[in-house]
């Protein structure tokens, strides 16, 4: 009669096995650190590739809109509505300010301000705080003025964002209505 093999024979011979399962030579990954620090040519590359990629992004959120006007600096804009005649934003004396009836979102439709909420907000053109990219949007548009547009991150928040409300590189969804500031009796 045959006698059992010790347990300890056993998971020897197991381990031997397991060991061998993958019997090929040593591959080694690459050594990255021998690459340094990106070069300036990686680097330029790399921010080219995230621009096209942003930029694709927004073209697709517009896609749908009627007459979209693309500024020099990526903004994507839509007049909804105008009032025939009414002054153009730019040419109201300095000083002027400005009740915007707005909705400020994130691409995922997160609502970052909202004047139903949150009320109207006072803007005064070149004065306010706000990122260049809504000084440039409403520069471009007149009194009585319903818009929407897509603010990229270089002309919003850009690469900090505002946390913990506005993430890093986001893009900026608006729709406003533009006009006068009437004080509150």
């Amino acid at each position: 009669m045959k006698r059992p093999a010790p347990i300890g024979a056993v998971l020897s011979a197991a381990i031997l096995l397991a060991g061998c399962a993958g019997c090929q030579p040593d591959q080694h990954l690459p050594d990255w650190t021998t690459k340094g620090t990106p070069s300036k040519q990686d680097l330029l590359e790399f921010h080219r590739q995230r621009a096209l990629a942003l930029d694709s992004l927004i073209d697709r959120e517009t896609a749908e809109w009627g007459s979209v006007v693309r500024s020099g600096t990526g903004i994507r804009s839509e007049r909804l509505d105008s009032i025939p005649g009414s002054p153009a934003v730019a040419e109201l004396t300095e000083g002027t300010v400005l009740e915007l009836h707005h909705r400020f979102e994130l691409l995922d439709g997160t609502v970052i301000t909202d004047w139903q909420t949150d009320g109207p907000l006072a803007f005064e053109p070149g004065s306010t705080d706000l990122p260049s990219g809504f000084h440039e949007l409403i520069g471009e548009a007149h009194i009585g003025d319903s818009l929407r547009a897509l603010i990229p991150p270089v002309r919003a928040w850009g690469m900090s964002g505002l946390p913990p409300d506005i993430p890093q590189e986001a893009v900026i969804s608006v729709h406003l209505r533009i006009g006068l500031y009437r004080r509150p009796a």
